[in-house]
């Protein structure tokens, strides 16, 4: 009975276990949501193989809020829908709504809006509706959205159907697709939506639809389905809000304003060895930001990727595009920033006209807005394309060009870099005016309107004090100051009145900067110092000093108040008070005429270099350069005369004096190159600590000197440097006189034989000349050649590569030219020929070129075409213009010819495959029975 007891107990107690288990409740299984693996940025697998997109953050923070793990499932668009429709995954991500679809699933929220379109490569002939699509198949990925709406409104379309985004978009890149569908133009790598964006312009493509993205459950799952769409709707709008700005970018600009660059383009913008931007417009919009309180930010790419990032929205603006008639972004043009002038360059010699470029090659870039109005103003010379100004100065160098066209100072920056800015000079009598825009979306005009107000509150002397530091060619400047005198306020002229007499010292003999004439003082530093003293009306009297060390001591002892060109350094700015720097001080070195051109300081290791003892670079030079042996002299003069007695190797010094000090004849054994090492210093003003409270209205007077002025200055000083010596030069010239007379009839007899040696070498040129103009153009009809044919075809290649747009060869054979020779003789045919080639050069543009391949076969490049079209109008006229009768050794004739037309880049791409497509036409068309064109 125990037993049996006992067997009942333990019975009911695991008959109780088992009932308490099994009413505990079961974990939930985590979400399965299926997802696109390649549809960037909405949803895709990033570099580390995980899930990542919009709509990834969008369902982490639906998973978050509902307390539901979710398990994310990529693969490519077909295999997504798939899952969803097997059971093994329980929602898909986000899909577009289609009548289809909608009877197969359920949709929860609208999770985001995008728009959808059809890319049309630029090749093919502008399409305004879809029916101009039906001779290509469209792109798409299978089971796209798109393909029913597409179908809805032309059913007749044909598709090409890829597995995923990847193959489709490597068929577009290769050609093999010229019509494909996607969204609104985010692709994942640069480099590939450069590729696109260049074969296929956002002015080309048509709008499908605005379509939106929503999560998709099957119809059978109404319970998740409300699950779902109750966790999306407790996230608030903020929230979702801060998600699309991390990924499509910023439109309300409630933050800082992100403003998009182009690096490499010093001194205008360019990313410095800090990593930080620089340059003259980076420091305008820093401006900008201090006048609106707005803060900013830059992004930097390329030319053309900076303006991608405006147009995508991950940059609010563009801080300064030349756009023209020829360079569309299609942005709105906010405000003009700037203007770049690009002048013309030559190579060893200056140009004395233009005339000197007759028949020479002039370089220029492709892209260069000025492009038409340059081969107006050389049309009688060859006019070459290069990607950068570092190519054309190579050419220039290597002999290929004679000249090229590009910004001033730009080029000015980079010869000046490469140790070449004394070998290029610059040509007045040709400029170009190019404007730069800052750039923003189309859509966003309040925003315009607000970066243009901010520009108006910078006032005309602030930009011009910026252009004076980054524009080192006054005449690449283009602001201007209002002269006059400087307003003063009670407490500023309280200042004044307070500071009293003022105490200038300066350099006895330190031309052209400043030096002492008659005792009085003079040079460019006697000019700014009475500007100074004008504007504020202060009072000024002159010390003058032998050495620079003794007048560098006695403005930190008090001695004097002010002295000019002192530089800026952290040693002196305890003792000194320093104002704006206000004239350019670039360092030069001297060395014996024989030696070889230095540059670098690297290059002076172990060397004698004599520098005046007090400048600012001693320091620098015994710190950075510690293999220079360096002997200190008391002035420039001394400098110069230890380097001419070989008592010193070189001499630093301020380009400006030194380039004043070796025009006199006691130092032609010396010359002067420029020390890259501190070529861009600059001078300021020093004033003793007791005058601090000047320098804001010396900084105002400097602010307010104009560019100009600036120039006059220079150019009084500097030209007159030559005139002090004139008196010692004199008498020389009367002790010399004697000797002169005694020599003339040896120099009358020399003028003779050079004026006959010039004649001979003026024969040589000419000759030479003609040689050339030979080597390239055809001896009958002066077309070019075969030769000069190529040249222009590959240069035609390049130049509508970069500017993504087509040109037409049109190759010509004659009709019964044969019969001509045969029937009237050669002399007869070479004149038909000459006729021929006159009818051709008059019906085409002349930016276009025609030439001659030898025989009866001619080549005509049509530049810069619309569409085939206009190729075909060309044709028709030439054939035209050919038929009318003209005479003939008293015969009445007329010519006629079979013309095959080749596009690039749709027939070829290169001069081969140009030719060879159009010679195939050309014989299609006599085959035709003549008097006709074909084209692909």
């Amino acid at each position: 009975m125990k037993t049996i007891t006992c067997v009942l107990l333990a019975l009911v107690t695991l008959l109780v276990s088992v009932c308490a288990t099994s009413s505990e409740p079961e974990p939930s299984p985590p979400l399965v949501v299926a997802m696109s693996n390649d549809t960037y940025p909405f949803q895709f697998v990033d570099e580390n193989n995980q899930p990542s997109g919009l709509l990834v953050d969008l369902w982490l923070e639906w998973a978050q809020r509902t307390g539901t793990k979710v398990i994310f499932k990529p693969s490519n668009w077909v295999r997504s829908t798939a899952n969803l429709e097997q059971g093994i995954a329980d929602v898909h991500m986000g899909m577009a709504k289609t009548a289809a679809r909608e009877t197969q699933y359920r949709f929860g929220p609208n999770l985001l809006n995008f728009q959808s379109f059809l890319y049309v490569n630029y090749q093919l002939p502008k399409a305004d509706r879809l029916q101009d699509l039906l001779p290509y198949k469209i792109g798409v990925v299978k089971g796209a959205a798109q393909i029913s709406l597409l179908q809805q409104q032309e059913p007749r379309l044909s598709f090409s159907y890829f597995e995923n985004r990847s193959d489709l978009l490597n068929a577009v890149i290769n050609e093999e697709i010229l019509v494909f569908v996607s969204l609104e133009g985010f692709l994942r790598e640069s480099q590939i939506n450069n590729a696109i964006s260049i074969q296929f312009p956002l002015e080309r493509r048509i709008s499908i639809a605005k379509m939106a993205f929503y999560p998709a459950i099957l119809k059978s799952n109404l319970i998740l389905s409300q699950q779902i769409s109750a966790g999306f709707e407790s996230i608030p709008a903020s929230v979702m809000d801060g998600y699309i700005k991390q990924w499509l970018g910023d439109k309300r600009y409630q933050n800082d304003i992100v403003v998009a660059m182009q690096s490499g383009v010093d001194p205008y913008v360019d990313i410095g060895a800090d990593g930080l931007p620089h340059g003259l417009l980076i420091d305008i919009w820093k401006l900008w930001s201090d006048k609106t309180g707005l803060p900013i930010r830059f992004v930097a790419g390329n030319m053309k990727q900076s303006v991608d990032y405006v147009k995508r929205g991950i940059a609010d603006v563009h801080l300064g595009y030349p756009e023209s008639a020829s360079i569309q972004t299609g942005l709105n043009r906010a405000h003009t920033i700037y203007q770049v002038t690009s002048r013309l360059f030559s190579y060893q010699q200056p140009l004395k006209t233009l005339s000197d470029l007759q028949g020479k090659v002039v370089g220029v870039a492709p892209t260069s807005p000025y492009l038409t109005e340059l081969i107006d103003a050389l049309p009688d010379s060859e006019i070459r394309y290069y990607t950068s100004v570092s190519e054309m100065i190579t050419k220039a160098k290597e002999g290929q060009i004679s000249a090229f066209v590009a910004a001033g100072a730009w080029t000015q920056h980079y010869l000046l870099l490469n140790q070449s800015w004394d070998q290029f000079y610059q040509y007045e009598g040709l400029n170009f005016n190019t404007d730069l825009y800052v750039l923003n979306r189309n859509k966003d005009v309040g925003f315009s309107e607000r970066v243009a107000a901010g520009f108006q509150q910078i006032s005309m002397a602030e930009l011009a004090q910026i252009e004076r530091k980054w524009m080192l060619n006054p005449q690449d400047r283009i602001y201007r100051e209002q002269a006059g005198i400087i307003k003063l306020t009670p407490e500023q002229q309280t200042i004044i009145a307070e500071s009293g007499p003022l105490k200038v010292g300066f350099l006895r003999d330190w031309r052209p900067m400043e030096f002492a004439v008659d005792g009085e003082y003079a040079g460019i530093n006697s000019d700014i110092i009475g500007i100074i003293a004008e504007e504020l009306g202060l009072t000024v009297t002159t010390v003058a000093f032998d050495e620079w060390q003794n007048l560098l001591d006695a403005l930190i002892s008090g001695d004097v108040d002010m002295v000019a060109s002192v530089a800026e350094t952290p040693d002196r700015l305890g003792k000194i008070g320093f104002s704006s720097a206000y004239w350019p001080s670039p360092w030069g070195i001297v060395t014996q005429y024989n030696n070889i051109n230095v540059f670098a300081l690297e290059e002076l290791t172990g060397q004698r270099v004599a520098v005046v003892e007090g400048y600012h670079i001693v320091q620098q030079l015994i710190q950075q350069y510690p293999g220079l042996k360096l002997v200190l002299v008391p002035s420039s003069q001394s400098g110069l005369k230890v380097v001419s007695e070989g008592k010193a190797d070189v001499f630093i010094d301020k380009v400006v004096n030194l380039s004043s000090r070796l025009r006199d004849d006691d130092y032609a054994n010396l010359k002067m190159s420029m020390l890259v090492d501190f070529a861009e210093q600059r001078s300021h003003i020093g004033v003793h600590p007791d005058k601090r409270a000047l320098l804001p209205l010396i900084n105002k007077v400097l602010a307010s000197i104009d560019p100009d002025k600036q120039q006059q200055i220079h150019q009084k000083w500097v030209g007159q440097t030559i005139e002090f010596g004139r008196d010692e030069y004199l008498k020389n010239v009367q002790i010399g006189l004697v000797v002169f007379l005694l020599l003339m009839l040896i120099v009358i007899v020399a003028l003779i034989a050079i004026r006959h040696l010039r004649k001979e070498v003026e024969r040589r040129i000419d000759a030479e000349n003609k040689m050339a103009h030979f080597a390239k153009h055809d001896s009958l009809t002066q077309l070019p050649n075969r030769s000069l044919i190529e040249d222009r075809l590959e240069q035609a290649i390049l130049l509508h590569s970069r500017s993504t747009a087509q040109f037409a060869v049109i190759f010509i054979d004659l009709d019964g030219f044969k019969l001509i020779n045969d029937q009237y003789g050669h002399h007869a045919g070479d004149t038909f020929l000459v006729h021929v080639s006159d009818v051709l050069k008059q019906g085409i543009r002349r930016s276009d070129t025609v030439g001659r391949l030898g025989g009866d076969e001619f080549v005509v490049i049509l530049n810069d075409i619309k569409d085939i079209k206009s190729v075909y109008e060309v044709a028709k006229n030439l054939l035209n213009s050919l038929a009318e009768p003209f005479y003939l050794q008293d015969n009445r004739l007329s010519a006629s010819a079979s013309i095959g037309i080749a596009v690039f880049p749709k027939d070829g791409d290169s001069i081969d495959g140009l030719l060879k497509t159009a010679d195939k036409q050309m014989y299609r068309a006599k085959n035709s029975g003549g008097k006709t064109y074909r084209s692909l």
